[in-house]
């Protein structure tokens, strides 16, 4: 059976960042001659298609409505042409500043459009001032963060550093279970973007049975993994010149598993990246913890366990110190 096109839908507020976070996107060092992107706006002429225009994939603008209602039947013709003359793995749609992502699913959603394509992820941007005085936004902002599979917070580099920590803990008590990524300039890496949703709870490592199985193909958990180092490619180049932190942990002893779940549980919301391999001496697995979501899954390369974190404005030193404390005796 033919797979389905898959859908990545970028939604958020007005001037949260969603064409700043599309830019990002195109700049990853990845062919994305099989990406297609859909730019929607409320106006009769297309800026940020003009901002776009240099870049090497394909884009449709679809103008003078919002996609999740009054172009609700232009969104799918459109597709429906764009998967006859292209035949993409994936489109990217950025929505308006007011669509309602949940409505824009409902009309991917269509008993016959679902034949070909499926809503594969929802990323959602927000300015992170907004927070403060989202009672303001009413609705559609909750209804934005709430159908999120990640939520980018960005304009981080415009807050004090002690509101950090403290948006972090908010969001994730006012929308339990969530994925919430802190950002500059939505810079994030590039399998937040292509990793699959439907990640496990936070912290939880299935400790009897299989984990959940990753095909070594899926754009998300292996390709940006340097398994020699233990970083993550693109790292070094994001967080570059900001408050976010990167450092890495590599052990030839075993991990304790009960010690090491403990802490990935315990992991403050500042520090919002783990990612590496883990060798528990039993079984050798992948792990892949963004924003409070964490996805494990088989490894059969290196035996050594290599990790890469990722946190805002942290001291590494008390995290290694437990770290080492996972390793066997």
């Amino acid at each position: 059976m033919k797979k389905k096109t898959k859908i990545i839908l970028l939604s958020g507020f007005l001037g949260s960042g969603k064409t700043t976070l599309l830019k990002h996107i195109m700049s990853f060092d990845m062919n994305m001659s099989d990406t297609v992107i859909i730019m929607n706006e409320i106006g009769e002429v297309g800026i940020d298609g003009m901002l776009l225009k240099n870049l090497s994939t394909d884009i449709v603008e679809l103008t003078s409505g919002c996609i999740c209602c009054s172009m609700s039947d232009d969104l799918q013709e459109s597709s429906e042409e764009i998967l006859e003359r292209f035949q993409p793995r994936f489109i990217i749609i950025e929505a308006t500043g007011v669509a309602d992502p949940e409505s824009v699913s409902r009309v991917i959603s269509d008993a016959d459009f679902n034949d070909h394509v499926e809503l594969y992820k929802t990323l959602t941007v927000m300015d992170a001032e907004c927070w403060t005085v989202r009672d303001v936004f009413g609705t559609l902002f909750f209804r934005q963060l709430n159908q999120a599979d990640t939520i980018i917070l960005n304009k981080t580099d415009l807050l004090e550093k002690d509101e950090i920590p403290r948006y972090l803990k908010e969001i994730h008590e006012v929308i339990p279970g969530s994925q919430v990524i802190p950002a500059v300039k939505c810079g994030i890496e590039p399998d937040v973007v292509w990793l699959k949703p439907g990640t496990l709870n936070r912290g939880k490592n299935p400790s009897h049975g299989n984990p959940r199985e990753v095909q070594r193909d899926d754009p998300g958990i292996f390709p940006y993994f340097d398994s020699k180092t233990g970083t993550g490619r693109h790292q070094e180049k994001i967080y570059a010149d900001t408050n976010f932190v990167t450092f890495s942990f590599s052990e030839s002893s075993p991990l304790d598993e009960t010690a090491f779940n403990r802490f990935v549980e315990e992991m403050p919301w500042e520090l919002f990246r783990l990612k590496g391999v883990v060798n528990f001496g039993h079984r050798i697995l992948m792990i892949n913890s963004v924003g409070g979501k964490t996805q494990w899954a088989p490894w059969e390369g290196t035996s050594e366990t290599r990790l890469a974190f990722v946190g805002w404005n942290i001291e590494p030193d008390g995290f290694l110190a437990r770290m080492k404390a996972c390793v066997k005796n």
